[in-house]
């Protein structure tokens, strides 16, 4: 296994620039020797299927998202593509933001593979550092004959380097924020940078490589009818970037549920019964079981009717938040000018 720690520490002499790809040329390259990563669950590969593809699985070209709480098996589909891409000859460049690769479980998938030196590792443990490497990569990145990149997690960064909108409403009546301007640039800076994370990701997918994208999840109970899960990266730049969405839970003690709830860069109906797959982690891999039947009065079912994104709502130019903030709603933000005033007040008391 090739390693590299330190993405931050390159020589710009060394570094090759990511290319950018037009509409057009990305389509073709879509379209063209771009053989898709099976994921070790055949009826998934068929979900996954797209009317112009011959077969299914993980397409090159593609962000695919795979979205879910902690412990549901994320991370397990993720090896269970990589085992067949390095059984396939090709190289896996896994980017870890969290925890390290779990090569004990990846060499239980191969055992026939005497070596790992096509699995090639990074470790990004700050924000700076994921964007370093992908802005600034080093020389040869991605090398020839990469047909996977893994991201664990897309996610995990963000939440130590931007504060929830409830902690800046306490930040703005403290008077660290010095006023509502302030409060709407740092609000709008995580999605600017979601965006250019994305975009990022989409270029090295250009590259005719698929990148599997891991997301987490939190809880979200305003505006909803009972408490749900949202994606922690979520938005409009995040929207465009994931051209496929596998929504995955856990509702029993062994079986794992995953949904395919968005293909092609197209939102999908939930609960089709088609795009709905039950699997179980084994020692040997993913292990399909039964057929999964939604029952709308369900949890599964309560659980599925989650995964679209939140519309978003229309509001005056001067109240504006960036459309990308999908997972607040208006409501979220309606203390804005109430705590404006009360930060007022407290300033005239004596």
């Amino acid at each position: 296994m090739s390693t590299s720690n330190n993405p931050l520490g390159l020589d710009s002499s060394a570094t090759l620039p990511l290319i950018s790809l037009s509409a057009s040329q990305s389509i073709g390259s879509s379209n063209a020797a771009r053989d898709p990563i099976l994921t070790g669950l055949s009826r998934l590969d068929e979900a996954l299927k797209t009317a112009s593809d011959q077969a299914g699985g993980i397409l090159r070209g593609q962000v695919t998202e795979v979205f879910g709480p902690p412990g549901v098996g994320k991370t397990q589909l993720a090896l269970s593509a990589a085992s067949n891409v390095l059984r396939a000859g090709g190289k896996v460049i896994w980017i870890d933001t969290s925890s390290p690769i779990p090569t004990k479980r990846l060499q239980e998938l191969n055992p026939d593979l005497e070596n790992f030196d096509d699995l090639i590792y990074f470790r990004a443990s700050t924000l700076p550092h994921l964007l370093a490497l992908l802005v600034r990569p080093p020389a040869n990145f991605p090398p020839p004959e990469t047909a996977l990149v893994v991201v664990d997690s897309v996610s995990s960064l963000f939440p130590s380097y931007f504060l929830n909108a409830f902690e800046l409403k306490d930040r703005l009546a403290q008077g660290k924020i010095k006023d509502k301007a302030e409060l709407q640039w740092l609000l709008n800076r995580r999605w600017n940078v979601t965006s250019e994370l994305g975009t990022h990701l989409g270029r090295l997918a250009g590259r005719n490589i698929a990148v599997l994208a891991l997301n987490q999840a939190h809880t979200k109970i305003k505006g909803q009818p009972r408490a749900t899960l949202h994606p922690v990266l979520a938005g409009g730049g995040w929207e465009s970037t994931a051209q496929t969405r596998i929504t995955m839970y856990r509702d029993f003690p062994d079986e794992r549920i995953l949904e395919v709830t968005k293909r092609g860069g197209r939102l999908l109906p939930v609960r089709l019964p088609e795009l709905i797959v039950s699997f179980r982690i084994e020692p040997g891999g993913l292990r399909e079981s039964k057929t999964i039947q939604p029952d709308p009065e369900q949890t599964l079912a309560q659980n599925l009717s989650m995964t679209q994104p939140t519309p978003s709502r229309k509001r005056k130019a001067e109240d504006e938040i960036a459309d990308s903030q999908d997972e607040d709603s208006d409501e979220d933000y309606s203390w804005m000018n109430d705590a404006v005033v009360d930060k007022k007040k407290h300033e005239d008391s004596p």
